[in-house]
């Protein structure tokens, strides 16, 4: 059973960190840290379609520019 609160708590929580990562406030290393914390608080597993995971990141893909 989805929990729709603890979603909607985690994902106000990922945007606000996400803002004072645009502000430069934190850095990409803690926004992963507080990501995955969030997650856990909130009872996301790591598969969870409802985290904040970029499955496409393109500074690494491999052979387009």
């Amino acid at each position: 059973m989805v929990d729709y609160m603890k979603i909607q708590a985690y994902q106000s929580a990922m945007v606000q960190a996400k803002m004072m990562l645009v502000k430069g406030i934190i850095s990409h290393t803690d926004i992963v840290s507080i990501e995955d914390k969030l997650a856990e608080k909130y009872g996301l597993k790591s598969g969870s379609i409802y985290r904040e995971i970029d499955l496409i990141n393109v500074a690494f893909r491999a052979n387009m520019v």
